[in-house]
């Protein structure tokens, strides 16, 4: 049941076998229904299956790991945060107020040249 539907996890023979790490932005679609794809469309279906096993996989392991560390750390992250947006507040109020003066500086000399040329 060989194939030579590409994608960036492989071809579809590839995909049958597939582990997360084939399992790429495509979702192991191999390339299914273009017009170079002279696959299997079983094949490259059971790919497409195996990509959203492992995808799916992933997906709850963060969900999992997220949890326990919330459990475990939270306060910590809590903290964390408030820092982290307290600082990023006074960045971001510090480059606003530049904005600011690089725009009435910008504005005080082209009204400066405009005078000139009166």
């Amino acid at each position: 049941m060989g194939s030579s539907c590409s994608t960036s996890g492989g071809s579809c023979e590839e995909q049958r076998n597939v582990g997360p790490q084939q399992c790429g932005s495509s979702g192991g679609k191999c390339g299914c229904g273009s017009p170079n794809c002279s696959g299997d469309p079983t094949d490259c279906a059971t790919g497409m299956w195996a990509c959203s096993f492992f995808k799916a996989m992933k997906e709850l392991q963060v969900e999992l790991i997220k949890a326990k560390i919330q459990k475990a750390w939270g306060s910590k992250m809590d903290k964390a945060a408030d820092i982290v947006i307290e600082a990023m507040g006074a960045e971001w109020q510090a480059m606003m107020a530049k904005a600011k003066a690089k725009a009435e500086f910008k504005g005080r000399l082209q009204g400066l040249w405009q005078e000139g040329q009166k």
